[in-house]
């Protein structure tokens, strides 16, 4: 029998890579749906604008982060290297996006507010894996 928490922590981690996996392909196609409106007109031309590598290293994080989430959720221990390397990727982006781009994103998107939550994205991130790496370790996966 599995534990409540696996199944809460399964949900949170496939909705997670979903709407990581919605936001990559609506900024890749220009398209202004879902929250994407909510976002001031600077940050959305900031976005088309993007690096190449940023589009493949942003890709590649929300792809791991949906599927790493569907192999917690079915119990297999790739989960553990997939959700690892989704984190890396967002670890990345956010040091790039907020430090190294020109300009940064604090400075068109809400300043102190856009690290926070910048912040929160990567730890929820580091969180699941960290989950799935203790769901390795106590055997639970296979």
């Amino acid at each position: 029998m599995r534990r409540w928490h696996f199944y809460l922590m399964g949900a949170i981690a496939t909705i997670w890579g979903i709407l990581s996996l919605a936001e990559y392909t609506m900024v890749s196609y220009g398209l202004q749906a879902g929250w994407l409106d909510m976002y001031p007109p600077q940050q959305l031309e900031w976005l088309a604008t993007l690096p190449g590598w940023v589009h493949g290293v942003w890709g590649a994080h929300a792809t791991l982060a949906l599927v790493g989430a569907l192999c917690l959720v079915a119990h297999v221990r790739a989960a553990v290297w997939m959700l690892g390397l989704s984190w890396v990727g967002i670890v990345v982006l956010a040091l790039w996006s907020h430090v190294f781009a020109a300009p940064p994103l604090w400075s068109i998107s809400g300043g102190m507010l856009s690290v926070g939550v910048t912040l929160l994205v990567v730890a929820l991130s580091g969180l699941i894996w960290l989950y799935a790496r203790g769901e390795k370790r106590h055997g639970d996966m296979l």
